[in-house]
């Protein structure tokens, strides 16, 4: 029996002799992860043929450092949502605040004297906290995470604003050394982002914690038949989900010298687009984290080829938006035809 780091498509899909889910393919025989993988492929090379065509100088080392860079941040930002997503809390709004918030604590902690060795799990653990946090007032108090969410960010960010108007690392410290270096030719923040997503597929696929956090999301009801305790499952997905936008904290601050409280605004719309437009459904229980890297790799595209078309960089978030909705009614009409 083979396991691939594709989350099942619902609760209900065929099953292996072995008892594993089956993905489900669509009419041409392909997996759906695969389809999307393809069509985000695709897209993602007519946007660079079509930049490349009006600026040949686009295929440079330049543009991209500057998509992978974009990628970094945006990348362990979308495992955190995903997270999230597929285990049915639909979505977190307040990740730029916990992305923000980590960042600080880290940087205030190596402006006190802390070694990076200690700054870097304050900067986790915090992250884990804020988690903690929405996870207590959504899953205890059994209120919209969305709403959630969306009020704990404004008060995180109003605490933030109150406390400190800009953070800055200390230049010699060892995490900004490494934030400004590189590896293989790409930023030493990239990898993270790799081994993040690569380890998150694979805790989806064989860890016990992965499968039930698959089936809350998929069938709450089937899986508390199993015995599986939904309200620790959703909890433990908010605390796991900290954790990761605790990282994201960290490689910001490595990489961004001087930030402010709201730096962290600009991640919210190419997070949630990318986690959508990698088919991880806004119902829950299923999601390719693979296929999240094709979509934030696209979507970190679009600022740097707007750049090089001559347009204004708001435009990038028109179309990162359009993209957005775009997903959003394919994912509908997916729940729509699986519902048939």
């Amino acid at each position: 029996m083979t396991t691939s780091l594709i989350t099942p498509a619902d609760p209900a899909a065929p099953q292996s002799p072995g008892g594993a889910k089956l993905r489900r393919p669509d009419s041409r025989g392909l997996p759906v992860s695969a389809r999307d993988a393809l069509s985000i492929t695709g897209v993602w090379a007519l946007l660079i043929i079509a930049t490349t065509i009006v600026r040949p100088d686009f295929l440079s080392t330049q543009s991209l450092l500057a998509v992978t860079f974009t990628m970094s941040i945006s990348g362990i930002l979308a495992v955190s949502q995903a997270i999230i997503v597929i285990s049915g809390g639909l979505l977190d709004l307040s990740l730029p605040v916990s992305l923000i918030l980590s960042a600080w604590a880290t940087v205030t902690a190596l402006n006190n004297g802390l070694p990076t060795a200690v700054a870097i799990p304050i900067g986790i653990v915090t992250g884990m906290a804020w988690g903690g946090l929405n996870g207590l007032i959504v899953v205890f108090g059994k209120l919209n995470p969305i709403i959630v969410t969306l009020a704990t960010g404004f008060g995180g960010l109003a605490v933030m604003l109150i406390f400190f108007k800009s953070a800055q690392i200390p230049a010699a410290s060892d995490l900004r050394l490494y934030g400004l270096g590189r590896f293989l030719g790409l930023p030493n923040i990239f990898w993270p982002m790799l081994i993040v997503i690569v380890l998150g597929g694979l805790a989806f696929a064989y860890t016990r914690w992965g499968r039930r956090l698959i089936a809350v999301g998929g069938n709450p009801s089937a899986a508390k038949a199993r015995g599986i305790d939904l309200r620790r499952m959703r909890f433990a997905s908010f605390i796991g989900a900290g954790a990761v936008a605790g990282l994201a904290g960290v490689m910001f601050s490595a990489v961004t010298p001087s930030f402010t409280p709201a730096a962290g605004a600009s991640f919210q719309l190419i997070v949630i687009g990318a986690v959508i437009l990698a088919g991880i459904s806004l119902s829950g229980g299923k999601g390719n984290l693979l296929v999240l890297v094709l979509s934030v790799g696209f979507l970190a595209t679009i600022p740097t080829s707007i750049a090089f078309f001559g347009l204004a960089p708001a435009w990038a978030l028109v179309f990162q938006g359009a993209l957005l909705i775009i997903a959003v009614g394919i994912d509908g009409y997916r729940l729509k035809r699986t519902a048939r």
